[in-house]
């Protein structure tokens, strides 16, 4: 299964605040909500208008990462362009932006674009998911998709009613507020494409996987053999494949090669590391075989990759 050895860092090391769980060369400003450094105690859920933070900021958000929230934004008028772990999706009325824990975005908004942001704490999330598993299907992954523009009155009532039950200290807010939040989650997973990919997959499968990628968070650089992540979760490896099969439509390894290349990208997207520091950061045993690796599943070369981002690092010859 591993396609390279063990290898030096060489001079892409990681920054001193790199934590176990998501480890990443790339150093962008990790945020509670954009502009707060650090974390916000007291609270689980954050509703706000989709223009209440970039109008002061010129329309544009800068890209960033929060460690320890979801977010999903509704575009309700106007649009823009959601850069998502390097990749530039345009959105417009009805588009939903999926952003989980830690994941790389950045915003550039047409002026006078409105809509919701949806803020929740990964605690929160985890305890929301063991209620409503079904919920993996739309949460688990960044994904921007367009929704018919029937849903939106109806979903801007309920981030409406959500925002003022959160606001406002009535008896049985919080009761009131998680009815809100989960009307509006049913609604995106309902309106969500991809997410009848995992219809058969049972809870239990689900959460399997959820595990799985939790380990390849941590290790994804060594890349041990298969029958180790196995073992780590007390399943076999036909369990494993079976239920990542089941629930993403993709085998472990795929998974794996999939966080690899997401990492690739961020380095070549977010900093002034070498292609050959990539390499050595990513556990390749040559340059030229991560440069095979990545052109193969990106359709790109690593340069031209980096060249066609327009916020990228130069890179250090």
């Amino acid at each position: 299964m591993a396609l390279r050895g063990p290898q030096g860092l060489g001079g892409g090391q990681p920054p001193a605040h790199s934590a176990i769980g998501s480890v990443s060369a790339a150093d962008v400003p990790r945020y509670a909500l954009y502009g707060e450094v650090g974390t916000r105690t007291g609270w689980s859920v954050n509703v706000e208008p989709l223009d209440e933070r970039c109008r002061e900021r010129g329309w544009i958000i800068a890209p960033h990462t929060h460690p320890r929230f979801l977010q999903i934004g509704v575009c309700g008028h106007g649009g823009g362009e959601i850069t998502l772990e390097g990749t530039v999706h345009r959105f417009r009325p009805g588009t939903v932006m999926v952003v989980p824990p830690f994941c790389i975005h950045g915003y550039t908004y047409d002026s006078g674009a409105d809509g919701w942001m949806l803020t929740v704490e990964r605690g929160y999330l985890a305890g929301l998911l063991v209620r409503a598993p079904v919920l993996q299907r739309l949460l688990s992954a960044p994904r921007v998709f367009d929704m018919d523009h029937s849903v939106l009155d109806g979903l801007d009532v309920e981030f409406r009613q959500l925002r003022e039950e959160m606001s406002e200290e009535r008896y049985g807010g919080a009761i009131a507020a998680e009815i809100h939040l989960q009307k509006i989650l049913l609604q995106l997973l309902r309106h969500c494409p991809e997410t009848d990919l995992a219809s058969g997959a049972t809870s239990s499968r689900a959460a399997l996987v959820e595990r799985f990628k939790g380990l390849v968070e941590a290790r994804y650089r060594e890349q041990p053999p298969l029958s180790d992540f196995a073992a780590a979760l007390g399943v076999s490896v036909s369990q494993l494949r079976l239920a990542c099969n089941a629930v993403s439509g993709l085998s472990p390894v795929a998974l794996i090669h999939e966080r690899v290349l997401g990492e690739a990208r961020r380095c070549l997207a977010y900093t002034g590391m070498s292609v050959s520091e990539i390499s050595n950061w990513l556990g390749f045993n040559e340059a030229a075989y991560f440069s095979r690796f990545f052109t193969r599943r990106q359709g790109q070369t690593p340069s031209a990759y980096r060249r066609a981002q327009g916020f990228a690092a130069p890179e250090r010859k």
